[in-house]
């Protein structure tokens, strides 16, 4: 009891301590980046502090233009995260990436996306609609990799998960894995690796005509190991993607996941 306390309030105070250095560094650097410059505080759910979270759920820009640096609430949403996305979760038109929570359960496997275990948030904490958005402004790219350094101290030094998990293959698992050198990186043919697994619970689900051809997925995951921590990037939901490939996916991160004790 008193180890988990211990870890707990360490946790905790590194993680106070962050939100200042951050907080403060948005307040000092998004007025300068001009009326597209404005941040948002990065966290859509709140974060895990009495205890390492298994899976950190990982995006590279939030899709926002919410001015927090003028408002006294930006530390909370640190702490809160953004209340919309409590609201309005079950709504897959707005929160997108949750359209893999169904893949989830149709997977059986509903334990990386139970609350408590898991935190998702943004590796960068300026809201645009695309990153090329936000990159044009004179100031950003450097921004940018300020965001990032941040990103990759909480997760590394502070949350410490047993995995991540990029939503987009080609702007943040990429994007993440040039600047940190990743190891280890290999792409994936989901229906390659699941596919006896796809099929087997395809034939017990014919009844379900969303899920009839699934064996014939073909989308390309990614995997890597940041520091010592695994991280896969999937396609984004927002993409062109089938709840065929969706379950694809969603079976491998279950092989993969529960290797990992999650």
């Amino acid at each position: 009891m008193n180890n988990n306390h211990e870890t707990s309030t360490s946790i905790k105070n590194q993680y106070d301590e962050w939100v200042n250095r951050v907080c403060a560094f948005l307040s000092e650097v998004s007025p300068t980046l001009g009326e597209k410059g404005t941040h948002c505080a990065t966290f859509q759910s709140k974060p895990v502090l009495d205890k390492h979270p298994d899976v950190i759920f990982l995006g590279f820009n939030p899709d926002e233009a919410w001015e927090y640096y003028k408002e006294d609430s930006t530390p909370i949403r640190f702490y809160e995260g953004n209340e919309d996305f409590y609201k309005n979760r079950d709504n897959k038109r707005i929160w997108r990436v949750w359209k893999y929570e169904d893949s989830f359960k149709w997977a059986n496997y509903t334990t990386p996306v139970e609350d408590g275990r898991f935190v998702f948030f943004n590796a960068i904490y300026f809201g645009t609609k695309r990153i090329s958005d936000f990159l044009v402004i004179k100031g950003a790219p450097e921004a940018m990799d300020k965001c990032l350094e941040y990103t990759r101290e909480v997760i590394q030094e502070i949350f410490k998960p047993k995995c991540v998990v990029c939503f987009s293959v080609r702007d943040c698992f990429d994007r993440l894995s040039q600047k940190f050198s990743f190891t280890q990186v290999k792409s994936i043919n989901t229906r390659e690796e699941t596919g006896p697994n796809i099929l087997n619970e395809a034939l017990y689900r014919t009844d379900n005509k969303n899920w009839k051809s699934i064996h014939t997925c073909s989308k390309h995951v990614k995997k890597g190991l940041w520091d010592s921590i695994p991280v896969y990037g999937i396609p984004h939901p927002s993409s062109r993607i089938s709840v065929d490939d969706m379950g694809a996916v969603a079976l491998y991160l279950k092989s993969e996941m529960q290797k990992l004790g999650i």
